[in-house]
């Protein structure tokens, strides 16, 4: 049986226990603030979901839930510094498997209501008879309907044996960009951790996964994202993006859940040797 537990922000910055809401299915959340714990330790992840979002509110971004519609303009509206979005997450393509009980996206704004970051991520349930190599190398993972809707010349070629291999409920997250003014902010840190966590808790996920274009792997951005396994290739042909090879990074549900008791401790660091530079200041 799961406990269902709001997150609330207070001026302690922990969570405050209320009585356990009835078993229905969660409403999409607006704020990181009202996600509520159904599965998985309540104290840890509702202490994380505080921490995540205070982490980056201290970056100048207020995240948010938002809609895919909404992800596509803010996509359109940066094309100076962001190529256009993968079909894997765009509603024209996948209306059905971007519904809300299969997907989410989140929006980062600063102060003055600008997106400057944004993050979507979608679960598959994946089985030995439709295998995530399967769901891609078909394009069902671009498009609810591929023939219909592919470009011409479009496919998908898979050579990381993990594509065969993984099962259950497999969340991918992507439509990662930051805006060039916030990147180097530890973002890449924080707002995917985020997204799986809540796909956990909201899913009880198996597996979490990226599919991170080679550009972002050279940069070091998967480097940052916490995944502890990665496998080459995915490769993207004639696609929306064009052109592309693509790296595997995943992890299983209890690596996930250990990543947050770090991911804590780290946090927590940062907030202690914060205090202890503003009461040093003070002292002076």
């Amino acid at each position: 049986m799961s406990v269902q537990q709001p997150v609330e922000r207070s001026s302690a910055g922990a969570s405050t226990a209320r009585a356990p809401a009835p078993t229905v299915p969660a409403a999409q959340p607006r704020l990181i603030t009202d996600i509520t714990v159904e599965h998985g330790p309540v104290d840890l992840l509702g202490r994380f979901f505080l921490a995540a979002d205070t982490a980056a509110r201290q970056r100048g971004v207020f995240l948010s839930f938002a809609t895919f519609e909404e992800l596509v303009e803010v996509n359109k509206k940066n094309s100076a510094t962001w190529k256009p979005l993968t079909t894997l997450y765009d509603y024209r393509a996948c209306p059905r498997g971007l519904a809300p009980d299969r997907a989410f996206c989140m929006l980062g704004r600063n102060a003055r209501g600008e997106v400057v970051a944004t993050h979507a991520a979608r679960f598959f349930d994946v089985d030995e008879s439709d295998t995530l190599y399967d769901i891609a190398v078909s394009l069902r993972l671009f498009y609810d309907e591929p023939e219909r809707l592919k470009n011409e010349g479009e496919r998908c070629e898979v050579t990381a044996s993990i594509a065969h291999s993984i099962r259950g409920r497999v969340l991918i997250n992507g439509a990662v960009w930051y805006h060039p003014s916030y990147r180097g902010r530890d973002l890449a840190m924080i707002i995917p951790r985020i997204s799986r966590v809540y796909a956990y808790t909201r899913w009880k996920i198996d597996h979490s996964m990226g599919i991170v274009i080679q550009k972002a792997t050279d940069g070091g951005i998967i480097d940052r994202l916490g995944y502890p396994h990665r496998e080459w290739d995915l490769k993207l042909i004639n696609s929306s993006m064009g052109n592309g090879r693509c790296c595997f990074g995943w992890m299983h549900a209890d690596e996930l859940l250990d990543d947050v008791e770090s991911w804590l401790v780290g946090f927590d660091a940062q907030v202690d040797v914060g205090v202890g530079d503003r009461r040093a200041q003070q002292q002076r």
